[in-house]
C-alpha cells in the first residue's frame, strides 16, 4: 500500500476518533463570540459564548441561537410500547453519543441549565443544545435529542492585581465540551439537579421523561463535574408506569389519590389485554456523604408491579452506587425494579 493511501487512511480514522470531542475554545465552530463575561450569570456567560445579538426570547426561557458542529446522531429511541402501531420497531438502542461519527454542522438554540463555580478561580456553565427547525423554533418531536455539555470559565486577573480579581469580576472561556452526551426525548434533557460530591466534585443529573400511548418513562443520567471538565458516570433506569390504563390501575390497586396525575391523559391508551403486565415504578436519588471521600449515591425505588403469574407485588428497593474510576459503580442491591418495557 502506498503511502498516499496509507495517509488517507489514518486522516479518516482520525476524523472519526475525534467526531464528538470536545472543541478547542478558539474553534468558531464551536464558540461563535469569543468574549468576557463580566459576571457569572447565565445570561453573561451565554453572551459571552454566543453573542447577545443570537438570543431566541421564548414564552417562558430565552435561548441562543448558533452553529454547531455534532456527532450525526440516529434519532432517540422510544421503547417499543410507548410507538404507535404505525411507527417503525427496528429503531436504534438508548445510548451514550457514539465516540466516532461522522460531524454535521447544525444550527441548534442552546439553553443555559447550570452553572457551578468550583472556589474562587473556576466555574463550568452547563449547556442543553436542541436543532432548529427554522430560526424561531426548536426541533420538538418525540425522537429528538437534547445536546448536553459544557462551557469552562476562569476568572481574568488583570495586570498588577497580584492574582485578585479587579472591580467587577471578569470571566475568560477556557475549554468548550459542545458535546458530551445525547439524551432525552421531545428535544428536552429533562429536569437537572446539582450534589456535591467532594471539595471541588459535583455530581450533575438528568432526568428526562417520555409519555406515549398511555405508557412513560423516566431515565437517570449523572455527569461527574470538575473544574475543567464534565463526563459521563452514572446511567440508570428511575421510573415507568402504565397506570393510564384502565385495566393496569386496577390491577395495581391504585386510588384515585395515588394515581400520578402527570401520567393521566398521556395519549389514551383504551383498552388494554389483561395477560400483559402492568407497573407503576418510582425512583429518588439521594446522595450520601462519607467524609474525606466522595459521596455515594444512592437510589430508592417504590411502586407495585403486577403479572398474570405472580399478582401484584410490592416494589420497596434501594441501590448504592460508589465513585470509583471515573464511574459510579454498582456496589448494594440488584438490578434498577424499573421494567425495561
Amino acid at each position: 500500500m502506498s503511502l498516499g493511501r496509507v495517509g488517507r487512511w489514518l486522516g479518516l480514522a482520525l476524523l472519526l476518533a475525534l467526531a464528538g470531542c470536545e472543541r478547542p475554545a478558539n474553534d468558531a465552530s464551536a464558540v461563535q463570540h469569543l468574549g468576557i463575561a463580566n459576571s457569572l450569570h447565565p445570561s453573561a456567560l451565554m453572551d459571552a459564548a454566543f453573542g447577545n445579538d443570537q438570543q431566541l426570547v421564548e414564552k417562558e426561557q430565552v435561548r441562543w441561537r448558533t452553529t454547531m458542529t455534532l456527532p450525526e446522531l440516529p434519532p432517540a429511541r422510544l421503547p417499543a410500547a410507548m410507538l404507535p402501531s404505525s411507527a417503525p420497531r427496528e429503531l436504534p438502542a438508548l445510548g451514550a453519543v457514539p465516540v466516532a461519527q461522522l460531524q454535521q454542522r447544525v444550527r441548534v438554540a442552546v439553553l443555559p441549565r447550570e452553572v457551578i463555580r468550583f472556589g474562587q478561580q473556576h466555574a463550568t456553565l452547563v449547556i442543553e443544545s436542541v436543532p432548529l427547525e427554522n430560526e424561531q423554533r426548536t426541533l420538538q418531536t418525540p425522537t429528538t435529542r437534547a445536546y448536553v455539555g459544557a462551557i469552562h470559565f476562569s476568572l481574568l486577573h488583570e495586570a498588577g492585581t497580584a492574582g485578585r480579581a479587579s472591580d467587577g469580576e471578569r470571566w475568560r472561556i477556557t475549554r468548550w465540551q459542545p458535546v458530551v452526551d445525547a439524551i432525552g426525548h421531545d428535544g428536552t434533557a429533562g429536569e437537572s439537579q446539582i450534589y456535591k460530591l467532594g471539595l471541588n466534585d459535583y455530581l450533575l443529573t438528568f432526568q428526562p421523561a417520555a409519555c406515549w400511548q398511555g405508557v412513560c418513562g423516566q431515565w437517570l443520567h449523572g455527569y461527574t463535574l470538575r473544574s475543567q471538565g464534565m463526563q459521563p458516570s452514572l446511567r440508570e433506569r428511575l421510573a415507568a408506569s402504565n397506570q393510564a390504563y384502565a385495566d393496569c390501575a386496577l390491577q395495581l390497586g391504585l386510588s384515585r389519590q395515588e394515581r400520578n396525575s402527570a401520567f393521566q391523559g398521556q395519549g389514551a391508551a383504551g383498552e388494554r389485554q389483561s395477560a400483559q403486565d402492568c407497573f407503576d415504578v418510582q425512583g429518588e436519588v439521594h446522595p450520601i456523604s462519607r467524609e474525606g471521600l466522595a459521596a455515594d449515591v444512592s437510589i430508592r425505588y417504590r411502586g407495585r408491579l403486577w403479572q398474570p403469574k405472580t399478582g401484584r407485588q410490592e416494589v420497596q428497593q434501594s441501590q448504592l452506587y460508589r465513585y470509583q474510576d471515573g464511574r459510579f459503580e454498582l456496589i448494594e442491591g440488584g438490578p434498577s425494579p424499573v421494567p425495561e418495557f
